[in-house]
């Protein structure tokens, strides 16, 4: 099944997460060759420097060619019930260059339809600095 099918959302059954049946296992995962991933940064912004849960987290895997992105790979955790894919995101990064202007603007996107529900509505603005954070170190990478 593809990543993006495993993970639930919580409805009328909030504790369970996944849509592994009792007794099922996941025994391998293929991840295909991808020139976007030669360049990738995995952020986690968490509470303290433990094993904590994150907060929010970024994964980001970008291709190049030089000063500009190709293509780009963008999900997020900590933000929802299920790690989410941000394709928005990725399409505003096509094309882009490093400038942290261009990198904010394609981040905001993150932020459509979003809504905060008081206590965790610091996250809308952590999650886009996570995302700026991690394309800029990953496009630091040689």
């Amino acid at each position: 099944m593809p990543l993006s099918d495993l993970h639930r959302l919580p409805r009328d059954k909030p504790h369970l997460e996944t849509v592994l049946e009792l007794g099922e296992v996941i025994t391998a995962i293929t991840v295909p060759a991808n020139a976007a991933g030669l360049r990738s940064h995995y952020l986690k912004v968490r509470d303290r420097a433990s094993f904590e849960f994150a907060v929010v987290s970024a994964a980001v895997a970008i291709e190049t060619d030089g000063a500009r992105i190709r293509q780009a790979r963008v999900a997020l955790g900590g933000v929802g019930t299920k790690p989410w894919r941000l394709p928005n995101v990725e399409t505003a990064l096509a094309g882009a260059d490093f400038e942290p202007a261009a990198l904010r603007q394609a981040a905001a996107l993150a932020a459509d339809g979003t809504r905060g529900r008081g206590h965790n509505g610091f996250k809308i603005e952590l999650m886009q600095r996570a995302i700026v954070r991690a394309v800029e170190i990953a496009g630091a990478r040689a």
